[in-house]
């Protein structure tokens, strides 16, 4: 299948509304402002290509099971343009590969390398962090992660030293203590599963 036609508008814009939330073909409907026939129609297009998935909330209207539509499992559309590459693909997305993907969305490639040496040395521990952003206004930046484990400050600072202090970490409890920075510097990097689900209001986001 060749994606690049295939997830043309609109599919392209049920696929962002229901990967923030999953929404029902009437709704849908309503923020695209077209019909529910049409929305159905692209939802079994997408459903067939393995994209998306139903299921029945158990809530009735008008003697109906209410179905909501979600994404299937997150991905990425791989569209290399480089010598040797391989062609487009579309890929899974495991918690390692997004937060990589992240940290590669950062404009600054030297903010980009730290991170990834960073993230490198922590991915053992994800288990133990609810989320993590970057800020960077500063002229060094600054990791934020969210945890309520004790150990991952003792782990943290082993890490900053191996990084040569080229960034710097505040680990937090919440994410309220974001909440005074500047949101246009600040990005999101790394979210839990447990933590997306609780829909936890966390700064940050790639832009």
């Amino acid at each position: 299948m060749e994606l690049d036609s295939f997830l043309s508008n609109p599919r392209w814009d049920i696929l962002k509304m229901i990967i923030e939330q999953p929404s029902s073909p009437m709704e849908i409907s309503e923020s695209l402002q077209t019909t529910t026939s049409f929305v159905s129609q692209q939802l079994k297009l997408l459903e067939a290509a393995g994209l998306v998935k139903k299921q029945k909330t158990g809530a009735f209207e008008k003697g109906k099971p209410r179905t909501l539509f979600s994404i299937s499992e997150e991905s990425l559309y791989l569209i290399p343009l480089a010598k040797n590459a391989p062609g487009k693909t579309l890929l899974p997305l495991s918690k390692e590969n997004k937060t990589i993907i992240n940290i590669w969305c950062l404009k600054n490639s030297e903010h980009q390398i730290i991170l990834q040496k960073f993230f490198w040395q922590i991915q053992n521990q994800l288990d133990k962090i609810k989320a993590m952003s970057v800020y960077t206004k500063t002229a060094i930046p600054k990791i934020y992660i969210v945890s309520q484990d004790d150990s991952i400050t003792h782990l943290i600072n082993e890490v900053q030293k191996n990084l040569e202090n080229k960034v710097t970490f505040q680990v937090t409890t919440s994410s309220a203590s974001l909440e005074k920075l500047d949101p246009e510097h600040l990005f999101s990097i790394y979210v839990s599963r447990e933590t997306a689900k609780d829909e936890s209001n966390l700064k940050g986001g790639l832009k």
